[in-house]
């Protein structure tokens, strides 16, 4: 009996031991191969639709998602079929053992989205947690480095989950055709 509680102990503790290296490793991010950022892109048809209706559509989606998008824009070209936001989120500590998740910060990301005939692209960049001197996202990954907190692998997956958000609602906005109004007269 002795060694079947034994054998069903180590287990256990085999079995955590793993679990805290998958939950330490963090959201595994799509990483740019030339820059070594962080690089979520996407290019998406959008069939019979001409280059200024989608950029009509990002720049409403834009109005609507964030909520100072004066303060978000930094580049609206039409002609180019380009603009650029900088954005940020807060993240958050895990929560304690009373279920409070403190705040850790805000991360700020670049997006970009281009514009052609027929299809746009979107990428979501230079994500960095704001500090008093530049601290990129990417050093979250680094689980070597002496200076490695268990908590970055938390900040990765709200990383992740937001971004899924964004450009699922990006992708939602783009593909909605602009309503026709029906005049009364």
């Amino acid at each position: 009996m002795r060694k079947v509680m034994t054998a069903v102990l180590l287990t256990a503790f085999a079995t955590g031991s793993v679990a805290q290296e998958v939950a330490r490793a963090g959201a595994m991010l799509p990483i740019d191969e030339e820059s070594k950022r962080i690089n979520f892109e996407k290019i998406v048809d959008v069939e019979d639709t001409k280059k200024d209706d989608l950029f009509d559509r990002a720049v409403a989606w834009i109005e609507s998602y964030y909520k100072n998008p004066a303060d978000v824009v930094r580049e609206k070209n039409r002609d180019l079929g380009k603009i650029t936001c900088k954005a940020r989120f807060k993240i958050f500590n895990r929560a304690d053992k009373d279920g409070l998740a403190t705040d850790a910060g805000v991360v700020q990301y670049t997006l970009i989205i281009l514009f052609k005939d027929g299809k746009y692209k979107y990428q979501l960049t230079d994500y960095n947690w704001k500090q008093l001197s530049y601290y990129p996202a990417e050093r979250w990954m680094d689980t070597s480095s002496s200076t490695y907190n268990d908590a970055y692998a938390h900040y990765l997956d709200q990383v992740d989950e937001y971004t899924a958000k964004t450009t699922g609602e990006l992708e939602v906005s783009m593909a909605e055709k602009k309503k026709e109004k029906k005049s009364l007269w």
